[in-house]
Protein backbone atom coordinates (compact mmCIF):
# COMPACT_ATOMS: atom_id res chain seq x y z
CA UNK A 1 0.00 0.00 0.00
CA UNK A 2 1.02 3.22 -0.90
CA UNK A 3 2.63 5.40 2.06
CA UNK A 4 1.30 8.72 1.45
CA UNK A 5 -0.46 9.41 5.21
CA UNK A 6 2.37 10.58 6.91
CA UNK A 7 3.73 12.91 4.24
CA UNK A 8 -0.02 14.84 3.58
CA UNK A 9 -1.18 14.86 7.13
CA UNK A 10 -1.71 18.73 7.47
CA UNK A 11 -1.24 19.13 10.99
CA UNK A 12 -3.05 22.62 11.38
CA UNK A 13 -6.19 21.59 8.57
CA UNK A 14 -6.47 22.91 4.91
CA UNK A 15 -8.14 25.93 4.17
CA UNK A 16 -10.18 26.47 1.32
CA UNK A 17 -11.86 30.17 0.18
CA UNK A 18 -14.11 31.46 -3.10
CA UNK A 19 -15.73 34.46 -3.60
CA UNK A 20 -19.16 35.74 -4.08
CA UNK A 21 -19.35 35.34 -7.85
CA UNK A 22 -18.33 31.67 -7.76
CA UNK A 23 -20.77 30.97 -4.90
CA UNK A 24 -23.68 32.98 -6.24
CA UNK A 25 -25.46 34.34 -2.92
CA UNK A 26 -23.71 33.34 -0.10
CA UNK A 27 -21.02 36.19 1.33
CA UNK A 28 -18.33 37.93 -0.52
CA UNK A 29 -15.67 35.44 1.01
CA UNK A 30 -16.55 31.89 2.18
CA UNK A 31 -13.75 29.94 4.00
CA UNK A 32 -13.61 26.07 4.45
CA UNK A 33 -11.40 24.42 7.12
CA UNK A 34 -11.24 21.26 7.38
CA UNK A 35 -8.99 19.74 10.41
CA UNK A 36 -6.77 16.84 8.48
CA UNK A 37 -6.95 15.61 4.81
CA UNK A 38 -5.87 11.88 6.22
CA UNK A 39 -8.07 9.04 6.53
CA UNK A 40 -6.23 5.77 8.16
CA UNK A 41 -8.56 3.02 8.33
CA UNK A 42 -8.53 -0.35 10.47
CA UNK A 43 -11.03 -3.12 9.30
CA UNK A 44 -14.21 -1.40 9.56
CA UNK A 45 -13.28 1.56 11.76
CA UNK A 46 -14.01 4.99 10.78
CA UNK A 47 -11.99 8.25 10.38
CA UNK A 48 -13.46 12.06 10.89
CA UNK A 49 -12.78 15.68 9.99
CA UNK A 50 -14.41 18.26 11.51
CA UNK A 51 -15.31 21.19 9.02
CA UNK A 52 -15.77 24.65 9.74
CA UNK A 53 -17.25 27.32 7.48
CA UNK A 54 -16.66 31.05 7.69
CA UNK A 55 -18.77 33.26 8.26
CA UNK A 56 -20.45 30.97 10.74
CA UNK A 57 -23.68 32.24 9.23
CA UNK A 58 -23.17 30.63 5.50
CA UNK A 59 -26.37 29.04 4.68
CA UNK A 60 -24.61 25.36 4.28
CA UNK A 61 -26.51 22.21 4.97
CA UNK A 62 -25.62 18.70 5.64
CA UNK A 63 -26.96 18.14 1.53
CA UNK A 64 -24.92 20.45 0.19
CA UNK A 65 -21.79 18.59 0.45
CA UNK A 66 -20.41 15.60 -1.19
CA UNK A 67 -17.60 13.45 -1.54
CA UNK A 68 -16.63 12.24 -5.00
CA UNK A 69 -13.14 10.64 -6.38
CA UNK A 70 -12.59 12.52 -9.46
CA UNK A 71 -11.85 9.17 -11.22
CA UNK A 72 -15.04 7.40 -10.54
CA UNK A 73 -18.80 8.54 -9.19
CA UNK A 74 -19.65 8.24 -5.85
CA UNK A 75 -17.27 6.51 -3.53
CA UNK A 76 -18.86 3.31 -2.18
CA UNK A 77 -16.47 0.89 -2.78
CA UNK A 78 -14.46 0.69 -0.08
CA UNK A 79 -15.78 3.03 2.39
CA UNK A 80 -18.82 5.23 2.91
CA UNK A 81 -19.17 8.75 4.17
CA UNK A 82 -21.08 10.99 6.19
CA UNK A 83 -21.79 14.29 6.82
CA UNK A 84 -23.61 15.91 9.54
CA UNK A 85 -24.12 18.92 11.23
CA UNK A 86 -22.77 19.98 14.72
CA UNK A 87 -23.40 23.20 15.15
CA UNK A 88 -23.54 27.09 13.36
CA UNK A 89 -20.69 26.76 10.70
CA UNK A 90 -19.71 23.38 11.79
CA UNK A 91 -19.70 20.20 10.31
CA UNK A 92 -18.38 16.76 10.76
CA UNK A 93 -17.45 13.85 7.99
CA UNK A 94 -17.06 10.64 8.56
CA UNK A 95 -15.63 7.86 7.02
CA UNK A 96 -16.06 4.27 7.34
CA UNK A 97 -14.84 1.32 6.28
CA UNK A 98 -16.71 -1.22 4.55
CA UNK A 99 -15.00 -4.18 5.16
CA UNK A 100 -13.00 -6.42 2.73
CA UNK A 101 -10.17 -7.81 1.86
CA UNK A 102 -8.19 -5.64 0.03
CA UNK A 103 -6.07 -2.64 1.01
CA UNK A 104 -6.71 0.66 -0.51
CA UNK A 105 -5.09 4.47 -1.02
CA UNK A 106 -7.67 6.42 -2.80
CA UNK A 107 -7.60 10.37 -2.95
CA UNK A 108 -11.59 11.33 -3.41
CA UNK A 109 -12.21 15.05 -2.94
CA UNK A 110 -14.93 17.45 -0.90
CA UNK A 111 -17.40 19.70 -2.87
CA UNK A 112 -19.72 22.05 -1.94
CA UNK A 113 -21.63 23.21 -5.07
CA UNK A 114 -23.38 25.92 -3.02
CA UNK A 115 -20.36 27.70 -2.05
CA UNK A 116 -18.13 26.78 -5.24
CA UNK A 117 -15.65 24.68 -2.64
CA UNK A 118 -14.03 21.91 -3.95
CA UNK A 119 -10.86 20.33 -1.21
CA UNK A 120 -7.50 18.89 -1.93
CA UNK A 121 -6.97 15.40 -2.21
CA UNK A 122 -8.14 13.42 0.77
CA UNK A 123 -6.33 10.46 1.40
CA UNK A 124 -8.08 7.30 2.83
CA UNK A 125 -5.97 4.28 3.13
CA UNK A 126 -6.36 0.78 4.38
CA UNK A 127 -4.09 -2.05 4.64
CA UNK A 128 -5.18 -5.55 3.69
CA UNK A 129 -5.65 -8.20 6.67
CA UNK A 130 -2.45 -8.69 8.80
CA UNK A 131 -2.21 -9.36 12.25
CA UNK A 132 -0.07 -7.03 14.75
CA UNK A 133 2.88 -8.94 16.75
CA UNK A 134 2.90 -8.42 20.12
CA UNK A 135 6.81 -9.32 21.94
CA UNK A 136 7.00 -9.69 25.32
CA UNK A 137 10.52 -10.45 27.25
CA UNK A 138 10.52 -10.60 31.28
CA UNK A 139 12.77 -11.00 33.18
CA UNK A 140 12.00 -14.36 34.73
CA UNK A 141 8.53 -16.75 34.63
CA UNK A 142 5.06 -15.49 35.24
CA UNK A 143 4.08 -17.59 38.30
CA UNK A 144 0.85 -16.61 39.38
CA UNK A 145 -1.69 -13.25 39.08
CA UNK A 146 -0.38 -11.55 42.00
CA UNK A 147 3.38 -10.81 41.55
CA UNK A 148 4.55 -8.66 38.55
CA UNK A 149 7.35 -9.58 36.80
CA UNK A 150 9.18 -6.76 34.84
CA UNK A 151 10.18 -7.01 30.91
CA UNK A 152 9.92 -5.25 27.47
CA UNK A 153 7.13 -4.92 25.09
CA UNK A 154 7.48 -4.02 21.62
CA UNK A 155 4.38 -3.98 19.05
CA UNK A 156 4.83 -4.54 15.08
CA UNK A 157 1.55 -2.95 13.99
CA UNK A 158 1.97 -4.27 10.26
CA UNK A 159 1.26 -1.42 8.44
CA UNK A 160 -2.42 -1.00 9.21
CA UNK A 161 -2.03 0.55 13.06
CA UNK A 162 0.02 1.97 15.33
CA UNK A 163 3.39 0.41 16.15
CA UNK A 164 4.76 0.64 19.80
CA UNK A 165 8.38 0.74 19.94
CA UNK A 166 9.98 -1.01 22.36
CA UNK A 167 9.19 -0.14 26.18
CA UNK A 168 9.07 -1.23 29.53
CA UNK A 169 6.72 -3.70 30.84
CA UNK A 170 5.11 -5.42 33.80
CA UNK A 171 3.13 -8.71 33.51
CA UNK A 172 1.59 -11.16 35.44
CA UNK A 173 -0.96 -13.46 35.23
CA UNK A 174 -4.72 -12.74 34.90
CA UNK A 175 -8.56 -14.73 35.24
CA UNK A 176 -9.79 -17.29 37.57
CA UNK A 177 -10.58 -20.71 36.19
CA UNK A 178 -8.56 -19.51 32.78
CA UNK A 179 -5.01 -18.74 34.67
CA UNK A 180 -5.33 -22.61 35.07
CA UNK A 181 -5.60 -23.72 32.09
CA UNK A 182 -2.14 -24.30 29.34
CA UNK A 183 -2.78 -20.81 27.32
CA UNK A 184 -1.73 -18.12 29.84
CA UNK A 185 -3.94 -14.84 30.29
CA UNK A 186 -1.47 -11.72 31.02
CA UNK A 187 -1.95 -8.26 32.40
CA UNK A 188 0.23 -5.94 31.55
CA UNK A 189 1.25 -2.18 33.37
CA UNK A 190 3.26 -0.07 30.80
CA UNK A 191 5.88 1.72 32.36
CA UNK A 192 4.29 5.02 30.93
CA UNK A 193 0.67 5.85 28.99
CA UNK A 194 0.77 5.01 25.74
CA UNK A 195 -1.09 4.55 22.79
CA UNK A 196 -1.63 0.71 21.73
CA UNK A 197 -2.91 -0.10 18.14
CA UNK A 198 -4.70 2.97 18.10
CA UNK A 199 -6.65 2.85 21.35
CA UNK A 200 -6.19 5.50 23.98
CA UNK A 201 -3.53 6.15 26.17
CA UNK A 202 -3.39 4.17 29.00
CA UNK A 203 -0.86 1.90 31.33
CA UNK A 204 -2.81 -1.09 32.19
CA UNK A 205 -3.97 -3.72 29.09
CA UNK A 206 -5.17 -7.37 28.80
CA UNK A 207 -3.67 -10.31 27.28
CA UNK A 208 -6.97 -12.68 26.97
CA UNK A 209 -6.32 -15.98 25.34
CA UNK A 210 -9.86 -16.81 24.16
CA UNK A 211 -8.35 -20.66 25.01
CA UNK A 212 -11.58 -22.43 25.39
CA UNK A 213 -13.35 -20.33 22.08
CA UNK A 214 -12.57 -22.42 18.81
CA UNK A 215 -13.66 -19.76 17.01
CA UNK A 216 -11.60 -17.01 19.07
CA UNK A 217 -14.55 -14.63 18.32
CA UNK A 218 -16.43 -14.68 21.10
CA UNK A 219 -15.63 -11.70 23.05
CA UNK A 220 -14.97 -9.98 19.35
CA UNK A 221 -18.43 -10.43 18.63
CA UNK A 222 -19.47 -9.44 21.94
CA UNK A 223 -17.44 -5.93 21.97
CA UNK A 224 -18.74 -5.19 18.68
CA UNK A 225 -22.19 -5.52 19.74
CA UNK A 226 -21.69 -3.30 22.80
CA UNK A 227 -19.52 -0.64 20.93
CA UNK A 228 -22.53 -0.30 18.96
CA UNK A 229 -25.32 0.09 22.15
CA UNK A 230 -25.97 3.00 24.12
CA UNK A 231 -23.62 1.56 26.78
CA UNK A 232 -21.21 4.58 27.75
CA UNK A 233 -17.82 2.09 27.21
CA UNK A 234 -16.82 -0.93 26.04
CA UNK A 235 -13.61 -2.18 25.69
CA UNK A 236 -11.53 -1.24 22.51
CA UNK A 237 -9.61 -4.29 21.22
CA UNK A 238 -7.84 -5.90 18.61
CA UNK A 239 -6.18 -9.48 17.38
CA UNK A 240 -3.20 -9.78 17.79
CA UNK A 241 -0.36 -12.47 17.91
CA UNK A 242 2.05 -12.87 21.20
CA UNK A 243 5.56 -13.81 21.15
CA UNK A 244 6.38 -14.58 24.92
CA UNK A 245 9.78 -14.59 26.29
CA UNK A 246 10.91 -15.56 22.23
CA UNK A 247 8.11 -18.40 22.37
CA UNK A 248 5.03 -18.04 20.16
CA UNK A 249 1.82 -18.03 22.14
CA UNK A 250 -0.40 -17.91 19.47
CA UNK A 251 -3.73 -15.77 18.81
CA UNK A 252 -4.69 -13.28 21.57
CA UNK A 253 -7.07 -10.53 21.83
CA UNK A 254 -5.13 -7.14 23.32
CA UNK A 255 -7.93 -4.81 25.03
CA UNK A 256 -7.84 -2.19 27.45
CA UNK A 257 -8.61 -3.09 31.07
CA UNK A 258 -11.91 -1.88 33.16
CA UNK A 259 -10.02 0.68 34.86
CA UNK A 260 -11.66 4.47 35.82
CA UNK A 261 -10.32 7.12 33.23
CA UNK A 262 -11.42 9.88 30.76
CA UNK A 263 -10.78 7.71 27.85
CA UNK A 264 -12.53 4.42 29.73
CA UNK A 265 -15.13 4.64 32.55
CA UNK A 266 -15.33 8.06 32.71
CA UNK A 267 -16.33 9.25 36.29
CA UNK A 268 -14.86 12.10 38.63
CA UNK A 269 -11.96 10.68 39.99
CA UNK A 270 -12.80 10.35 43.96
CA UNK A 271 -10.11 12.11 46.98
CA UNK A 272 -9.81 11.19 50.32
CA UNK A 273 -12.08 14.03 51.26
CA UNK A 274 -14.95 13.68 49.45
CA UNK A 275 -16.62 12.66 52.19
CA UNK A 276 -19.81 14.78 52.53
CA UNK A 277 -22.41 16.27 50.59
CA UNK A 278 -22.37 15.95 46.82
CA UNK A 279 -18.72 14.91 46.96
CA UNK A 280 -19.24 11.71 48.22
CA UNK A 281 -21.41 10.25 45.66
CA UNK A 282 -19.19 10.24 43.05
CA UNK A 283 -17.80 8.29 41.17
CA UNK A 284 -17.46 4.70 41.99
CA UNK A 285 -16.62 1.25 39.90
CA UNK A 286 -18.27 -1.79 41.05
CA UNK A 287 -17.95 -5.85 39.71
CA UNK A 288 -20.76 -8.29 41.29
CA UNK A 289 -18.70 -11.16 40.98
CA UNK A 290 -19.42 -13.85 43.15
CA UNK A 291 -15.52 -15.12 43.52
CA UNK A 292 -15.38 -11.65 46.04
CA UNK A 293 -11.82 -11.37 45.96
CA UNK A 294 -11.69 -7.70 46.45
CA UNK A 295 -10.17 -5.97 49.63
CA UNK A 296 -13.05 -3.65 49.72
CA UNK A 297 -16.46 -5.34 49.48
CA UNK A 298 -19.45 -6.04 50.81
CA UNK A 299 -22.97 -8.14 50.49
CA UNK A 300 -26.49 -6.29 49.51
CA UNK A 301 -28.83 -6.63 52.48
CA UNK A 302 -31.48 -7.91 50.94
CA UNK A 303 -30.30 -9.70 47.83
CA UNK A 304 -27.33 -10.84 49.17
CA UNK A 305 -25.54 -9.34 45.84
CA UNK A 306 -21.39 -10.41 46.68
CA UNK A 307 -20.06 -6.45 45.52
CA UNK A 308 -16.86 -5.52 44.71
CA UNK A 309 -15.42 -2.12 44.82
CA UNK A 310 -12.96 -1.48 41.93
CA UNK A 311 -12.59 1.99 42.83
CA UNK A 312 -11.81 4.18 44.49
CA UNK A 313 -8.40 1.43 45.17
CA UNK A 314 -8.53 -0.06 48.61
CA UNK A 315 -6.13 2.01 50.03
CA UNK A 316 -7.84 5.55 48.70
CA UNK A 317 -11.55 4.72 50.27
CA UNK A 318 -12.37 6.05 52.84
CA UNK A 319 -15.25 4.95 55.60
CA UNK A 320 -17.68 7.54 55.08
CA UNK A 321 -17.06 6.48 50.86
CA UNK A 322 -17.66 3.03 51.62
CA UNK A 323 -20.56 3.58 53.82
CA UNK A 324 -22.62 5.77 51.24
CA UNK A 325 -22.24 3.34 48.06
CA UNK A 326 -22.71 0.32 50.37
CA UNK A 327 -26.15 1.94 50.78
CA UNK A 328 -26.41 3.33 47.28
CA UNK A 329 -26.74 -0.29 46.49
CA UNK A 330 -28.75 -1.45 49.25
CA UNK A 331 -31.31 0.80 48.30
CA UNK A 332 -31.41 -0.01 44.66
CA UNK A 333 -31.90 -3.65 46.07
CA UNK A 334 -34.89 -3.20 48.16
CA UNK A 335 -36.31 -1.02 46.05
CA UNK A 336 -35.60 -3.85 43.22
CA UNK A 337 -36.52 -6.53 45.35
CA UNK A 338 -39.90 -4.91 46.26
CA UNK A 339 -41.42 -5.34 42.70
CA UNK A 340 -42.57 -8.49 43.11
CA UNK A 341 -45.10 -7.19 44.92
CA UNK A 342 -46.44 -4.98 42.73
CA UNK A 343 -46.55 -7.45 38.86
CA UNK A 344 -47.01 -5.26 36.23
CA UNK A 345 -46.90 -1.97 37.61
CA UNK A 346 -45.50 1.25 36.30
CA UNK A 347 -43.50 1.48 39.51
CA UNK A 348 -40.91 4.36 38.79
CA UNK A 349 -39.30 3.97 41.80
CA UNK A 350 -36.36 1.74 40.77
CA UNK A 351 -35.31 4.31 38.14
CA UNK A 352 -34.76 7.10 40.73
CA UNK A 353 -31.50 5.50 41.33
CA UNK A 354 -30.94 3.07 38.31
CA UNK A 355 -30.35 4.22 34.73
CA UNK A 356 -32.80 2.76 32.81
CA UNK A 357 -31.48 2.97 29.49
CA UNK A 358 -28.12 1.50 30.23
CA UNK A 359 -29.59 -1.50 31.84
CA UNK A 360 -32.00 -2.15 28.95
CA UNK A 361 -28.84 -2.39 26.60
CA UNK A 362 -26.71 -4.06 29.02
CA UNK A 363 -29.37 -7.09 29.44
CA UNK A 364 -29.85 -7.28 25.62
CA UNK A 365 -26.03 -7.84 25.15
CA UNK A 366 -26.15 -10.59 27.63
CA UNK A 367 -29.49 -12.54 26.38
CA UNK A 368 -28.19 -11.81 22.70
CA UNK A 369 -25.18 -13.71 23.23
CA UNK A 370 -26.62 -15.80 25.76
CA UNK A 371 -24.13 -14.96 28.75
CA UNK A 372 -25.26 -16.36 31.86
CA UNK A 373 -22.45 -14.46 33.84
CA UNK A 374 -25.28 -12.05 35.02
CA UNK A 375 -27.07 -15.06 37.00
CA UNK A 376 -23.99 -16.18 39.18
CA UNK A 377 -22.86 -12.68 39.03
CA UNK A 378 -19.76 -13.32 37.38
CA UNK A 379 -17.61 -9.61 35.97
CA UNK A 380 -21.09 -7.51 36.21
CA UNK A 381 -19.86 -4.06 36.53
CA UNK A 382 -21.83 -1.11 37.40
CA UNK A 383 -20.20 2.37 37.68
CA UNK A 384 -21.73 5.46 39.33
CA UNK A 385 -20.92 9.36 38.40
CA UNK A 386 -21.10 12.20 40.83
CA UNK A 387 -24.42 13.09 41.70
CA UNK A 388 -25.90 10.66 38.94
CA UNK A 389 -27.78 7.02 38.95
CA UNK A 390 -25.65 3.82 39.00
CA UNK A 391 -25.14 2.66 35.35
CA UNK A 392 -25.04 -0.83 33.88
CA UNK A 393 -21.87 -1.45 32.11
CA UNK A 394 -19.19 -1.80 30.86
CA UNK A 395 -19.64 -5.26 29.77
CA UNK A 396 -16.67 -8.02 29.58
CA UNK A 397 -15.97 -11.72 29.26
CA UNK A 398 -18.05 -13.34 26.88
CA UNK A 399 -15.85 -16.50 25.88
CA UNK A 400 -17.13 -19.17 28.29
CA UNK A 401 -20.50 -20.95 27.03
CA UNK A 402 -21.70 -18.05 24.95
CA UNK A 403 -24.05 -18.82 22.11
CA UNK A 404 -23.80 -22.20 22.30
CA UNK A 405 -26.15 -24.47 20.33
CA UNK A 406 -28.40 -25.37 23.26
CA UNK A 407 -29.22 -22.18 24.05
CA UNK A 408 -30.19 -21.17 20.45
CA UNK A 409 -33.97 -20.79 21.13
CA UNK A 410 -34.13 -20.33 25.12
CA UNK A 411 -34.29 -17.40 27.77
CA UNK A 412 -30.74 -17.37 29.86
CA UNK A 413 -31.27 -14.20 31.90
CA UNK A 414 -34.73 -14.36 32.04
CA UNK A 415 -37.77 -15.83 33.67
CA UNK A 416 -35.80 -19.16 34.17
CA UNK A 417 -35.41 -21.57 37.31
CA UNK A 418 -31.83 -22.81 38.39
CA UNK A 419 -30.35 -24.67 41.34
CA UNK A 420 -30.04 -22.20 43.84
CA UNK A 421 -26.29 -24.14 44.21
CA UNK A 422 -25.46 -23.26 41.01
CA UNK A 423 -27.30 -19.16 40.28
CA UNK A 424 -28.19 -18.51 43.72
CA UNK A 425 -28.97 -14.73 42.31
CA UNK A 426 -30.80 -15.57 39.31
CA UNK A 427 -34.70 -15.75 40.96
CA UNK A 428 -33.80 -12.46 42.47
CA UNK A 429 -31.34 -10.82 39.88
CA UNK A 430 -32.26 -6.74 39.01
CA UNK A 431 -32.94 -7.56 35.47
CA UNK A 432 -35.12 -10.65 36.33
CA UNK A 433 -37.09 -9.18 38.78
CA UNK A 434 -37.41 -6.06 37.06
CA UNK A 435 -38.39 -7.87 33.27
CA UNK A 436 -40.76 -10.14 35.71
CA UNK A 437 -42.47 -7.32 37.35
CA UNK A 438 -41.82 -3.87 36.10
CA UNK A 439 -44.12 -2.94 33.02
CA UNK A 440 -42.30 0.68 32.43
CA UNK A 441 -38.66 -1.50 32.10
CA UNK A 442 -40.20 -4.05 30.00
CA UNK A 443 -41.48 -1.58 27.60
CA UNK A 444 -38.52 0.01 27.50
CA UNK A 445 -36.84 -2.93 26.57
CA UNK A 446 -39.09 -3.85 23.88
CA UNK A 447 -39.01 -0.56 22.49
CA UNK A 448 -34.67 -0.85 22.30
CA UNK A 449 -34.71 -4.42 21.03
CA UNK A 450 -37.35 -3.12 18.44
CA UNK A 451 -35.12 -0.33 17.34
CA UNK A 452 -31.53 -2.12 17.72
CA UNK A 453 -32.56 -5.49 15.92
CA UNK A 454 -31.82 -4.38 12.19
CA UNK A 455 -28.04 -3.52 13.83
CA UNK A 456 -28.17 -7.29 15.17
CA UNK A 457 -29.34 -9.56 12.05
CA UNK A 458 -26.11 -7.65 10.80
CA UNK A 459 -23.83 -8.86 12.84
CA UNK A 460 -23.42 -12.11 11.42
CA UNK A 461 -21.32 -10.32 8.27
CA UNK A 462 -19.03 -8.92 11.17
CA UNK A 463 -18.70 -12.57 12.09
CA UNK A 464 -17.77 -13.49 8.19
CA UNK A 465 -15.55 -10.56 8.10
CA UNK A 466 -13.69 -11.62 10.93
CA UNK A 467 -12.90 -15.20 9.71
CA UNK A 468 -11.57 -14.46 7.05
CA UNK A 469 -8.96 -11.81 9.12
CA UNK A 470 -7.96 -14.02 11.67
CA UNK A 471 -8.10 -17.49 9.39
CA UNK A 472 -4.41 -17.76 8.83
CA UNK A 473 -2.85 -16.78 11.88
CA UNK A 474 -5.57 -19.36 13.72
CA UNK A 475 -3.77 -21.99 11.70
CA UNK A 476 -0.62 -20.69 13.36
CA UNK A 477 -2.67 -20.55 16.84
CA UNK A 478 -4.17 -24.27 16.13
CA UNK A 479 -0.73 -25.57 15.73
CA UNK A 480 0.44 -24.21 18.42
CA UNK A 481 -2.30 -25.02 20.90
CA UNK A 482 -3.97 -28.35 19.28
CA UNK A 483 -5.85 -30.01 22.62
CA UNK A 484 -7.89 -27.75 24.72
CA UNK A 485 -9.22 -30.64 26.70
CA UNK A 486 -8.52 -29.38 29.89
CA UNK A 487 -11.43 -26.50 29.65
CA UNK A 488 -14.65 -29.01 30.01
CA UNK A 489 -15.83 -27.95 26.64
CA UNK A 490 -17.84 -24.94 27.44
CA UNK A 491 -18.93 -24.09 24.03
CA UNK A 492 -19.40 -27.50 22.49
CA UNK A 493 -17.25 -27.06 19.76
CA UNK A 494 -13.83 -27.72 20.65
CA UNK A 495 -13.77 -30.35 18.06
CA UNK A 496 -15.14 -29.08 14.76
CA UNK A 497 -12.55 -27.41 12.73
CA UNK A 498 -11.65 -23.39 12.81
CA UNK A 499 -14.37 -23.26 10.05
CA UNK A 500 -17.25 -25.23 11.07
CA UNK A 501 -17.19 -23.52 14.24
CA UNK A 502 -17.44 -20.79 13.17
CA UNK A 503 -20.22 -21.70 10.61
CA UNK A 504 -21.81 -22.68 14.12
CA UNK A 505 -21.59 -19.89 15.82
CA UNK A 506 -23.18 -17.74 12.86
CA UNK A 507 -25.74 -20.54 13.01
CA UNK A 508 -26.57 -19.92 16.35
CA UNK A 509 -26.70 -16.25 16.88
CA UNK A 510 -28.53 -16.11 13.66
CA UNK A 511 -31.20 -18.78 15.05
CA UNK A 512 -30.70 -16.93 18.71
CA UNK A 513 -31.63 -13.41 17.28
CA UNK A 514 -34.70 -14.58 15.52
CA UNK A 515 -36.41 -16.54 18.27
CA UNK A 516 -35.34 -13.37 20.55
CA UNK A 517 -37.44 -11.28 18.38
CA UNK A 518 -39.94 -13.38 17.98
CA UNK A 519 -40.33 -13.57 22.05
CA UNK A 520 -39.61 -9.81 22.51
CA UNK A 521 -42.11 -8.89 20.27
CA UNK A 522 -45.17 -10.56 21.86
CA UNK A 523 -44.14 -8.53 25.46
Amino acid sequence: MKRLLLCCLLLGGALFSCSKEETGGTPDKVEISLSTLTFQLSRDGSATADITVTPSTTPLEEKDFRLENPDQEMVSIHYTSRIEQTGEGLFRLTILDSGGEESYDETPRLYCDKAGFVSEPLHVSRGAFAIPVVRVTTEGPVLDKETWVAGTIEIDGKGYLPSLERMAVEVKGRGNTTWGWEKKLYALKLDSKKEVLGMPKHKRWCLIANYMDRTNLRNRVAYHIGANSRLAWTTRNEFVELYFNGSYDGLYLLTEQIKVDKNRVNVTEMEPTDNSGEAVTGGYLLEFDTNYDEEQRFRSATTDIPVNIKYPDPEDLTPEQFAYIRDYVNRIDEVVAAQSMNQGSDDDAPFEYLDMESLADFWICFEVTANHEMLHPKSIYFYKERGGKLFAGPIWDFDYETLVSHTATRWVNYGMTYPSSIYPWHERNWWNMLLLHNATFRRAVKSRWQEWYPFLQRVPDFIEHERKAIAQAEVRNRERWPSINDTGYPNGDEWLSFDEAVDRLKEVYTTRTEWLNSQISAW
